[in-house]
């Protein structure tokens, strides 16, 4: 499904603007007079006159939203999508406004993950509409979306009450937020970062995390969710470099929510992974970068939430972390399952010249559901490989 490509109204409230914000359309005021021009940086002066006029709010239009993922039945409702959008502009035009002080919009940020969370409960025959990042220029706060609503789904796959869901849901959208203490120019820079810059980025967790601290009203679980997203399980992350003894169950939600949205959107110095590439990361790094449980049932559930077609179906070709090639000849669990039946039928280690190297006499069959030294690492899609494939198995 694509989301509709009509213009959608933004309302915005006069005190959520701040000097330098750059509107994606004309804005106008509740009479439809137009009182600030797109693209153009507002001034605490328009602010200011803005003010003085009584105007309480302003509204512009922009193209609707995008997905990453083309589905015909969408998990999350386009209307809370939307309102999701708005709430976390509303969030960075606070943060612009009134630094880390006052208070953030707490009954807002839990009413669209209410809202989110009854979509995936009500709509569990659905998929989830992941938001395609690439046209937002603002990748942090609409990348918060996408790890809200995965990090949900998630919850919900692993049998957590209402209220651990809750607050997995608050910790995603909320996990970046200390990016606006970063300068801009690392934040939104549209190529790799040097490693001072690098430096510098790894302390938005601490910057998110006393920001969400300071509000008072979200909780220590969630406080130091959003602080130790980037733990690695293992260690070796950061900021502190600390393992799962000391991180709790909803860093690990997050973490492996980031990292697959990370991973799934295009950005301006590279391209996205494919979802078989990404889940190949995963299944590689299961009990070290992540919680080896957790990835579990993310692997279990996520494939088939995302795609309507499964990732590999029978009769497909694949290739192993082993460098073995195999044909995709059945699935014990699920059509969507990451771990099919396979028969290898090339494999480094076997002997001969040219492709019949690697070509073994006997294709040996493996059920990737009881075999974990093997996973997938990609779905060969070239046809012209495909071909010969078919030919050495089949003549």
């Amino acid at each position: 499904m694509r989301v509709s490509t009509d213009l959608m109204r933004i309302e915005v409230y006069i005190h959520f603007l701040y000097p330098g914000m750059i509107l994606k359309g004309d804005g106008y005021d509740e009479n439809e007079n137009k009182v600030i021009k797109k693209g153009i940086p507002l001034t605490y002066n328009q602010i200011l006159n803005l003010k003085l006029k009584g105007i309480k709010k302003i509204y512009y239009t922009r193209e609707r939203l995008k997905l990453k993922n083309s589905v015909s039945k969408a998990m999350i409702s386009d209307e809370n999508l939307e309102k999701a959008i708005s709430l976390v502009e509303d969030i960075k035009g606070h943060i612009r406004s009134e630094g880390t002080k006052g208070t953030l919009p707490l009954h807002e940020v839990e009413e669209v993950v209410k809202n989110f969370i009854s979509d995936i409960k009500d709509n569990a025959d659905a998929y989830l509409n992941l938001l395609d990042l690439y046209h937002f220029s603002d990748y942090t706060y609409t990348h918060s979306i996408n790890v809200a609503t995965i990090s949900v789904l998630l919850g919900v796959s692993m049998n957590l009450s209402f209220e651990k869901i809750r607050t997995a849901g608050i910790a995603g959208l909320l996990h970046d937020i200390g990016k606006i203490m970063l300068p801009e120019a690392i934040v939104e820079k549209p190529s790799d970062l040097t490693d001072e810059e690098w430096k510098i980025m790894k302390n938005h967790p601490v910057y998110s995390y006393n920001i969400i601290k300071a509000e008072k009203s979200f909780g220590k679980i969630i406080e130091n969710a959003i602080l130790l997203h980037h733990e690695n399980y293992t260690g070796n992350g950061y900021p502190f470099g600390i393992n799962y003894e000391k991180q709790n169950i909803f860093s690990h939600i997050l973490s492996l929510a980031d990292v697959f949205d990370a991973m799934t959107s295009k950005r301006p110095y590279k391209e996205a992974f494919s979802f078989n590439e990404t889940f190949a990361f995963f299944m590689e790094n299961s009990g070290k970068k992540f919680n080896p449980a957790v990835a579990q049932i993310f692997l279990r559930d996520m494939a088939k939430k995302i795609n309507e077609e499964p990732l590999y179906p029978i009769d497909s070709f694949v290739q192993l972390n082993t460098g073995e090639i195999a044909h995709v000849v059945g699935h014990r669990v699920s059509p969507y399952s990451l771990r099919p039946i396979v028969n290898i039928f090339i494999s480094p280690t076997a002997k001969g010249r040219g492709i019949d190297r690697y070509l073994l006499k006997h294709p040996m069959q493996i059920d990737l559901e009881s075999d974990y030294t093997r996973y997938i690492v990609k779905r060969i899609m070239d046809q012209n490989q495909i071909n010969v494939f078919k030919n050495l198995l089949f003549g």
